[in-house]
């Protein structure tokens, strides 16, 4: 689903299909606010669907972390797995440390799985696809719709909280629904 698509369909829901009520900025500012609090909670429960991965190439023993960088999950230098390197211990190829926004490692390339942060919607660029699956529309125009109509700020912690709880029912089990169980019984 498109920025624009989700747009239209608030605005149905919203009864303000003239533009007259609400601006796109609004409309923009208010979904971000719940992909917001969406990202953090997927992040919180350890979701797989806000985990990336990809290979990064130093130059002179560094490189800059993708922009949607949250969280390390991994990292590989080819199939060996690195550890953080703590302050008190001196760098080797067994190792990387994360400054900022850049990783270092004496390794050539580094394979990394982290956790992203969702990059705020444009207001300008409209026709962009929404960070999350589709699925999550429904519960993406409940809380956007309840924010603009002014029934709770988006900061309050019962709509986070509601929102959070929503996001686990809605991905809790996903990464296994693919699983066949055998019946312990025959018939």
């Amino acid at each position: 689903m498109t920025a624009q698509q989700l747009f239209l369909s608030l605005r149905f829901i919203l009864n303000d299909m003239e533009r007259s009520r609400f601006s796109d900025y609004q409309l923009t500012e208010s979904v971000n606010s719940v992909l917001s609090i969406i990202n953090n909670a997927l992040a919180k429960s350890n979701s797989e669907l806000i985990t990336e991965e990809t290979d990064l190439t130093l130059v002179n023993g560094s490189i800059d972390l993708p922009a949607d960088f949250q969280s390390m999950v991994n990292v590989f230098a080819g199939t060996k797995l690195l550890s953080y390197q703590s302050k008190s211990s001196d760098s080797s190829s067994n190792t990387y440390r994360i400054r900022g926004n850049k990783i270092y490692s004496t390794n050539e390339t580094l394979t990394i799985h982290y956790k992203k942060t969702f990059l705020p919607l444009d207001a300008d660029d409209l026709t962009v696809l929404l960070p999350i699956p589709d699925y999550f529309s429904e519960l993406l125009k409940k809380y956007t719709v309840i924010i603009m109509q002014g029934g709770i700020s988006k900061t309050e912690t019962p709509i986070v909280q509601q929102i959070s709880d929503d996001v686990y029912k809605l991905t809790a089990g996903r990464e296994y629904s693919a699983i066949d169980f055998t019946p312990t019984f025959k018939v």
